[in-house]
């Protein structure tokens, strides 16, 4: 993960206030994530999208290949998948995953 730039001009560090959201760590051999799906097809009688057998979260900026211990963050008022992070961001972000 790329350094915090430091403040310039007249900027100031501010923390932001906690957002509680859902997360869910996608771990081989487990169900998939709620959000992730493997070959998804765009309709009935349709080839699928991706055949390669990698699981999928559709984002609003695309489709995001989840891969093994990698966390799926979602909304937790709609429930919808709004972004997919490593393990050593969301350890950064929200803390050693036990404290979950």
């Amino acid at each position: 993960m790329a350094q915090p730039f430091p403040p310039q001009g007249n900027q100031s560090p501010h923390t932001e206030r906690p957002l509680k959201v859902y997360s869910e760590q996608y771990v081989t051999g487990q169900p998939l994530p709620i959000g992730a799906v493997v070959d998804p097809t765009p309709g009935p009688d349709l080839p699928p999208l991706f055949a390669d057998g990698q699981p999928r979260v559709p984002l609003e900026t695309g489709w995001v290949v989840v891969h093994p211990t990698d966390w799926v963050i979602s909304n937790r008022y709609s429930g919808q998948p709004i972004e997919v992070i490593s393990a050593e961001e969301f350890a950064e972000r929200f803390g050693p995953s036990s404290d979950l």
